[in-house]
């Protein structure tokens, strides 16, 4: 497969462990001088590399997890037990990078035990058999998860860059210089700004930029078996942020997640033998309050920054 520019991600199949570690060596050693790092995971059954870019549209929703996750864990969680966020680092026994993955670690005089306890991924404009698929390498690699996340962004329709000739290609691709970001979103005309308020749009030069259509949440729990997302049953909800809002059962189920996560770590806890009091931690109130008209406030700056982003690199490798 050649990788499409206009494409967020690119899957590469038939990709050996050898090339995928050589590549991964050169991008290592030579990634400070890239536009932007990529994110790589090698799914080694099946000797797939998937590669996926990184942008303002992508990591909004990741960031307001994080922070999330990150003050609900800070408020209870004790002494020498470590709560572990990761994003773009590879899972533990795998060559896979999860947007987001969180465990607990403790450390004993007898033993070291670490849990998983939530991954997250987040799909932007991306093929969802390929998402899917890492998804379940991920639970394979990490039976115990407690919880997964998907946040699927989706454009009314797939992003092309400016065609030759066209009203777009003849007024910018014209000009002796690239633009900056605030003189690329002067040209937005007064009618279509407005229509982007409502509409997460950006329309310049009669071309659309970017054109958010949805976001959707799908929210996975373990029950007595590792998490399988081909199962659409109670311990699986959805959910719609935009262009509708309904997510009730996503809060629901991430606070049932949530409460897992605070059981997980005080049977942690007893299984170290810590000098810890685990009722404290099995009393702590567990409450979901996401702040989601502010994560929509993120995404509308991330249709404005993805737009000229993708000007820049059209503008850029254009012959």
């Amino acid at each position: 497969m050649e990788p499409n520019p206009e494409e967020e991600y690119a899957e590469f199949f038939d990709v050996s462990f050898l090339v995928y570690s050589t590549v991964s060596h050169i991008i290592d050693l030579n990634w400070i001088w890239l536009p932007a790092r990529p994110r790589w995971s090698y799914l080694e059954d099946d000797c797939i590399l998937l590669i996926e870019s990184r942008s303002r549209m992508h990591e909004a929703p990741i960031q307001h997890l994080d922070s999330i996750f990150n003050r609900f864990l800070r408020g209870f969680v004790p002494d020498p037990v470590l709560t572990t966020t990761t994003m773009n680092s590879r899972l533990t026994s795998t060559f896979i990078v999860p947007d987001i993955a969180i465990e607990v670690d403790v450390s004993s005089t007898r033993y070291w035990i670490r849990r998983p306890l939530v991954i997250v991924e987040c799909a932007f404009a991306q093929d969802m058999d390929s998402v899917l698929r890492k998804i379940k390498h991920e639970i394979a690699g990490q039976p115990e998860v407690l919880m997964v996340i998907l946040v699927v962004i989706d454009e009314h329709q797939p992003y092309r860059s400016p065609e030759r000739m066209f009203e777009a290609w003849q007024m910018l691709r014209q000009e002796t210089s690239c633009r900056s970001s605030s003189s690329f979103a002067s040209l937005e005309e007064h009618a279509a700004r407005s229509y982007k308020q409502k509409n997460h749009r950006v329309v310049i030069a009669g071309h659309t930029w970017c054109d958010l259509g949805s976001v959707r949440f799908h929210v996975w729990v373990r029950g007595n078996e590792p998490i399988n997302i081909d199962d659409d049953d109670e311990l699986h909800a959805c959910g719609t942020l935009l262009p509708n809002r309904d997510m009730d059962a996503v809060d629901t189920m991430i606070e049932n997640g949530m409460v897992m996560m605070r059981d997980s770590i005080a049977i942690v806890c007893q299984e170290a033998a810590l000098d810890t009091d685990v009722t404290t931690i099995q009393d702590t109130v567990v409450a979901f309050s996401p702040d989601w008209d502010r994560l929509l406030m993120q995404l509308k700056f991330g249709v404005t920054e993805t737009a000229y982003d993708r000007y820049h690199s059209w503008y850029n490798s254009s012959p």
